[in-house]
């Protein structure tokens, strides 16, 4: 028996080609692949909030939610509170943080645009700690040297769980015996 093909000009197999792409398109990581290999792994922030220093050259994927962002001389600094990231990248929702860290990026960023509340992902290298405050309290910052940064928009997190919901035979009371259709 021949195994069942399809000829390469059909358009069956250009739409799932199509579709096969997008789906593929639809998970991409914020962060290079190349980049994220290089990433230690088992460095925690937690490790690296206590002692930079001893992390120096390392490389890091960190993320969280921007406080500031200082134009200085010949880099950008962007404070961010670090927040655990999702499989995508994403800094987590939610009230925990371990704490705040520098990005770094060589040139000018605009402040307008990574401004305060805004998700950041960034991956870089460990250049050691800087003093700074928070408030009156004396405060160390680790540094990260960003290779790459990524800013969130709020619609890339979760774009078909808000309503309406974009499933048109969703209704939410199917199954009550009020509903028409009942059975």
């Amino acid at each position: 028996m021949k195994p069942l093909s399809f000829p390469r000009h059909s358009w069956i197999f250009r739409a799932g080609l199509l579709a096969l792409l997008l789906l593929c398109g639809g998970c991409a990581h914020a962060i290079s692949e190349s980049l994220r290999q290089s990433v230690d792994p088992h460095l925690l922030f937690s490790q690296l909030s206590e002692n930079p220093e001893a992390y120096v050259g390392k490389k890091v994927m960190l993320g969280g939610t921007i406080v500031e962002t200082r134009n200085l001389e010949n880099v950008s600094e962007i404070e961010v509170i670090q927040k655990e990231l999702d499989f995508q990248g994403y800094p987590e929702l939610g009230n925990y943080s371990g704490g705040r860290f520098l990005f770094h990026r060589k040139g000018y960023l605009e402040s307008e645009i990574y401004s305060n509340g805004r998700a950041i992902t960034g991956a870089g290298t460990v250049t050691g700690s800087k003093l700074g405050k928070i408030g009156e309290q004396e405060y160390r910052f680790p540094v990260i040297e960003a290779e790459e940064l990524f800013l969130w928009e709020e619609y890339l997190r979760h774009p078909y769980y808000y309503p309406p919901y974009w499933d048109p035979f969703y209704h939410p009371h199917f199954y009550s015996p009020h509903h028409p259709f009942y059975w």
